[in-house]
């Protein structure tokens, strides 16, 4: 269950829809999260979403992650509006990581023209806690294929003192 009068739970959402980056690159586009190795906090993942705004190519959303940092141009929200806490983690709409690792795949993409597959119904996914990011690593949105100016990410987690 989310806390967010204690301050500690926070999201972040692409501002715009995104175009993304293919498979596993270090190059990355979509959304990611990362913690600083200095944070003093795990965060803890609590909903993942998706939506998809345009056709595209066909492929699987999923979520991606590694050690490793990426730099912040998203600001995270807390989700007690107006406390004043700041969130420690970083966000970006594109940033270059580490290599990452496929974490878990949760939905589809796809294109009427390729596939059979028109606009899909948006992705949530409730993580119940079940991915930790420590510090010094990242949590990024994954796609199979690139897509152009199509989807929009958010990610909601709690950060929590080690």
């Amino acid at each position: 269950m989310y806390k967010p009068k204690l301050g500690s739970i926070f999201s972040v959402c692409n501002q715009a829809v995104v175009s993304t980056t293919a498979g596993l690159a270090t190059t990355f586009t979509g959304l990611a999260i990362a913690n600083p190795s200095t944070s003093g906090v795990d965060l803890i993942l609590k909903r993942f979403t998706c939506t998809q705004t345009a056709v595209g190519v066909a492929g699987s959303i999923g979520l991606m992650g590694g050690v490793g940092v990426a730099a912040g141009s998203l600001t995270p929200i807390n989700r007690n509006l107006g406390s004043g806490i700041v969130a420690k983690a970083t966000a970006s709409a594109g940033a270059t990581i580490s290599t990452p690792l496929l974490i878990e795949t949760y939905g589809s993409i796809g294109s009427v023209a390729t596939t059979g597959y028109g606009l899909q119904r948006g992705i949530v996914v409730e993580l119940e806690e079940s991915i930790i990011v420590p510090p010094g690593s990242f949590l990024a949105s994954y796609t199979t294929a690139a897509t152009t100016n199509a989807l929009v990410f958010s990610m909601t987690w709690e950060e929590r003192p080690r």
